[in-house]
């Protein structure tokens, strides 16, 4: 770029560095403005590990530069040798990395980082050179006479052509992309981390057109291959930084930092996993290779009477790292677990994106899997080559992890959750109210292996040591998940037993113990397998732990493999937080000034003034909640004792109904909404009942019976307190809703294999489908004039309307108002005069609604020795 000249600054009697620039740089005024505002901007960055820019000037026709003095010696010098020390290629990158990180926060990008550009004092620090400089290279002509743009390694640009040196461009540059951001800069990075820990850099060619191309089409020669006992954790990094495409990076220089100081400090203290483990067995700690001898000297030694103690070596390293979703990933509510993990903890699944994703666990991109499209509940077979998933037709599946075309297994019920696959050739799998079911892992009709009595539900079930026995989690009388407990049932009949565990998705772990989630917490107990008995009182052992997105279920989003890999979602409460918010026709989203909590089912007043709201308190019950929308954010708790759910005003706002538990089993309650009065109870049926609707003049009440996957739509009359069934068919039927004239009945059947919207005429039982079959329905709402009916696509997160033609008995082809990306099920409200609609949308996300509970999921390597010593079983 220029001669450079050591220089005394008389004024401040310090050693200075003057570069001089060439003159076609300097010639041409726009370059020149340029440059020096580049330079202004690199000149006000302030780090420890950058170049300080003291001064620009001008001199005549020389324009010239003043830099900080440095001793030393620029990267290329040591690399010239080989790869460098561990430690010290980690201390440099760390240094290296905090000054991106600094830069970037300034908005200046370096754009050729390179060893040339970073300097290492004779103390050993790393300085990085000639920030803003690139700028210069990007408007000089490719055909400058002479200069650097003719350096071998030095690619000129003009306007959507290559800048940047050849071996460390990023992808994006190479293809004159216009769009260069900050990760151009991270994907240097991992050219020179490479190169110093290799000894040879990432894309060299033999010529400059080959490294170009082999950046944009070809991988570097693992790191491994080169030198199997560098740290698996600094494969993850480079791989990560070298990702093709740069939504696959890191997104920040200030996450790098992090994980490069991180594994610094691992290898500090020797916790660094080497990238090929030692494949040894262990006896007591002891590698096996050297536990045979010793076995045999302490028989020998102790056939004389002599006594010897083995010291413990340490026991295995536990680990833990991240896994990120994804760009831009959206999630809908869980009705089970999102996260799978392979029985030998090598890959892990996850659903996003309405799709299934596979994530090795050495590698640092997550690929969809093909065939999942529309799939939840992922588990896998148990050598971890095939994925079972409930797929969104209405069957349940299972694929090549690799992908291909699904087989279907049978049908799947939408409340199900918690299937395994066990290694008898089964699949297991809980339908609430319906049992517990299996179905041959080749496919077959789902048989009940263990039956539910009124008022229960049976969810997660999982086989024990042996066979012979399930454990699954049984809710019984309530609708709070917190009162849920864990028992165990022979698979060949018989009474089951309860436990004392109280909580939801109990798993047996080989270590002995029996893990289960209560609310966002993990906890662990002791398990005799054999007696099928607890052996000790519960201990938390992780906490934020999601459990199911949305409150439908007690899913708890956490899987092990069989060798201790741990992999979780975290999140806090079993719903995560929720913001009300106004969503109009053209997608306008305006958040209402509330508290986020964990909220679910809403219900507008007549008036449009007030909002009845289903809230989790910190105890994990459901409680009702009156919010004025006129009044700021502050709210009247309506309800207290028990779970309290679905709240439905009355025609003329003076009373809000709603479902309750508090007399023992899940009965309709109501209570006047300026609470004048205390509770009183509406309908008490032998199956559950919950409110849904209440006709415009306040006489008849539309209510769903029973437990899915068997509900059914009944109506009471008011005055008489007399129920009867008005859709009682083997399909789950829900969600009814009266039209403004009570005439007619807008409800959700699963009859097809998935959620649509019917009306049905009260009177004459005359019914006709309102959702197309391609996309299905749910949460119907109807206009005021009881012409248009709103509802949810099954299929994705849009608002659609529907006209109906109630004397033809049909309904127009769904047109769409909303796309707003809300909760999949998530319930919504629409004003009297059809031109707003109330939802929820997922606490601090933007306010398109992003649904996304993170960013990540957690994993822990080796968990199993944590459990282990957190939960001693007392045995060997």
């Amino acid at each position: 770029m220029g001669e450079v000249y050591l220089a005394q600054d008389t004024r401040l009697g310090r050693k200075v560095a003057i570069k001089v620039l060439p003159a076609e740089f300097a010639s041409d005024p726009e370059r020149l403005a340029r440059f020096e505002q580049e330079a202004r901007a690199a000149a006000a960055l302030n780090h420890p590990h950058i170049a300080v820019v003291h001064d620009i000037g001008t001199e005549g026709d020389t324009h010239f530069m003043v830099q900080e003095y440095l001793e030393g010696d620029t990267l290329r010098e040591p690399l010239q040798k080989g790869a460098l020390p561990l430690k010290k290629a980690l201390g440099l990158a760390t240094e290296i990395a905090e000054a991106l990180a600094a830069a970037h926060a300034a908005g200046i990008i370096h754009r050729d980082l390179k060893p040339e550009n970073i300097f290492v004092t004779k103390e050993g620090h790393a300085k990085v050179l000639d920030f803003g400089l690139a700028k210069l290279t990007e408007v000089a002509g490719a055909g400058s006479p002479g200069g650097a743009t003719q350096s071998p390694t030095m690619m000129g640009t003009v306007a959507g052509q290559v800048m940047g040196t050849a071996g460390y461009m990023a992808p994006e540059q190479v293809e004159g992309s216009e769009e260069i951001d900050h990760r151009a800069d991270l994907f240097a990075f991992g050219c020179v981390l490479y190169e110093m820990a290799a000894g040879r850099q990432a894309f060299a060619g033999e010529s400059i057109h080959d490294t170009l191309h082999r950046i944009g089409h070809r991988e570097p020669k693992p790191l491994d291959e080169i030198d199997d006992s560098l740290p698996s954790q600094l494969l993850w990094i480079v791989r990560k930084s070298l990702a093709k495409e740069p939504a696959k990076r890191y997104q920040t220089a200030g996450d790098l930092v992090v994980d490069v100081q991180t594994l610094g400090t691992d290898v500090e203290s020797g916790a660094a996993l080497p990238t090929t483990p030692v494949a040894v067995e262990t006896v007591r700690g002891i590698p096996w290779k050297l536990a045979a001898p010793i076995a045999v000297a302490i028989a020998l030694l102790a056939a004389f009477g002599v006594w010897i103690t083995i010291p413990s070596l340490p026991e295995s390293i536990v680990r833990r790292f991240f896994i990120d979703y994804p760009p831009e990933t959206t999630f809908q509510r869980f009705f089970s677990a999102g996260v799978a993990i392979s029985p030998d903890g090598s890959s892990v699944v996850f659903a996003a994106n309405r799709q299934l994703w596979l994530r090795a666990i050495d590698d640092l991109v997550a690929t969809p899997i093909r065939g999942t499209e529309g799939a939840r509940g992922p588990f896998f077979s148990p050598d971890g080559q095939q994925l079972g998933f409930w797929g969104s037709d209405g069957q349940m599946k299972k694929v090549s992890i690799t992908g291909g075309a699904p087989l279907s297994l049978g049908p799947a019920p939408e409340q199900a959750y918690g299937a395994s696959w066990a290694d008898d050739g089964y699949i297991y799998f809980g339908q609430g109210a319906g049992g517990i079911l299996r179905v041959s892992e080749n496919g077959s009709d789902p048989k009940t292996v263990a039956e539910m009595a009124d008022g229960e539900q049976a969810y997660g079930p999982r086989l024990l040591p042996g066979g012979e026995w399930l454990l699954y989690t049984l809710l019984s009388g309530s609708i709070s998940w917190n009162n849920a407990i864990i028992v165990a049932q022979p698979v060949a009949g018989g009474e089951r037993k309860e436990l004392g565990i109280v909580g939801t998705d109990g798993r047996y772990v080989p270590t002995g113990h029996i893990v289960y989630s209560l609310q966002d917490n993990l906890l662990a107990v002791p398990f005799d397998a054999g007696n099928i008995e607890v052996a000790g009182g519960p201990v938390p052992i992780v906490e934020g732990v999601r459990q199911a997105f949305g409150g439908f279920s007690g899913a708890s989003q956490y899987a092990f493999s069989d060798r201790g890999g741990l992999v979780y979602m975290p999140g806090a409460g079993a719903s995560g937080a929720f913001q009300l918010a106004w969503v109009d026709r053209n997608d306008q989203v305006e958040l209402l000034p509330f508290e986020p909590r964990s909220s679910l089912n809403l219900d507008l007043s007549p008036d449009d003034q007030q909002i009845a709201l289903e809230i989790q308190g910190d105890d994990g019950d459901w409680d009702i909640w009156i919010y004025e929308i006129g009044r700021g954010g502050s709210g009247v708790l309506l309800t207290t004792e028990s779970s309290n759910r679905l709240p439905v005003w009355s025609p003329n706002g003076e009373w809000v109904f709603f479902a309750s538990d508090r007399s023992g089993s899940n009965d309709i309650w109501k209570r006047r909404a300026d609470r004048s009065l205390d509770v009183e109870p509406v309908l008490h049926m032998e199956t559950a009942v919950w409110p849904r609707s209440i006709s415009d003049d306040g006489e008849m009440l539309l209510f769903e019976s029973g437990l899915p996957p068997n509900l059914d739509v009944g109506i009471l009359a008011l005055d008489t307190q007399e129920p009867k069934m008005l859709v009682d068919t083997p399909a789950n039927e829900f969600w009814p809703s009266f039209s403004p004239d009570g005439r007619f009945v807008a409800f959700l059947s699963n009859e097809t294999g998935q959620d649509e919207v019917y009306v049905r005429e009260v009177t004459s039982g005359r019914t006709f489908p309102v959702s197309t079959s391609t996309r299905g329905g749910r949460t119907p709402r109807w206009s005021q004039d009881g012409r248009e009916i709103y509802y949810r696509s099954a299929v994705g997160s849009g608002i659609l309307v529907a006209e109906l033609d109630v004397e033809s008995f049909s309904a127009s082809d769904p047109l769409e108002l909303s796309n707003i990306i809300t909760p999949l099920l998530g319930p919504f409200d629409v004003t009297a005069d059809g031109q707003k609609f109330l939802v929820t949308v997922p606490a601090g996300n933007d306010e398109t609604g992003g649904t996304a509970p993170g960013t990540r999921l957690n994993v822990v390597l080796n968990w199993f020795e944590e459990l282990k010593q957190r939960v001693p079983t007392g045995g060997s």
